[in-house]
């Protein structure tokens, strides 16, 4: 059996902790849905950096994939896209009282990444 790559470790839990750290402003139920959200995202924002570009490639190509490659990312990029008037200001009103969850969505997926890649860093100088 491999041993878990650093990378993916500070990307999960890292995803953990932000997402139990954005619920924590809600309630107790927000907590645990928004940490196990941003982690099933990261796990697969993972799998998808294992594919490509690997594990071992250069931090700006992990953080590129480990971004885009989270579901939640996908869907906050897409939700943002459908109420760009909203976040533009062109369109104002009830129907634009959400409209900013896109970008503050997308802002949290850009985390994880970086922090597996300072785990790994961190992990390669240990080692060294």
């Amino acid at each position: 059996m491999r041993s878990l790559s650093p990378f993916v470790l500070g990307h999960v839990v890292g995803a953990l902790l932000l997402g139990a750290v954005g619920g924590s402003f809600i309630d107790l139920r927000a907590i645990f849905v928004f940490a196990i959200a941003m982690a099933v995202g990261a796990a697969a924002s993972a799998m998808v950096c294992r594919w490509w570009p690997g594990y071992d490639a250069s931090g700006w190509q992990l953080w590129v994939a480990g971004s885009l490659g989270n579901p939640l990312m996908l869907v906050a990029l897409g939700f943002s896209a459908d109420s760009y008037d909203c976040l533009l200001g062109t369109r104002t009103g009830w129907d634009c009282m959400f409209s900013d969850i896109g970008p503050l969505v997308a802002g949290f997926c850009l985390l994880p990444p970086l922090l597996g890649l300072a785990l790994r860093w961190l992990w390669g100088r240990s080692t060294a």
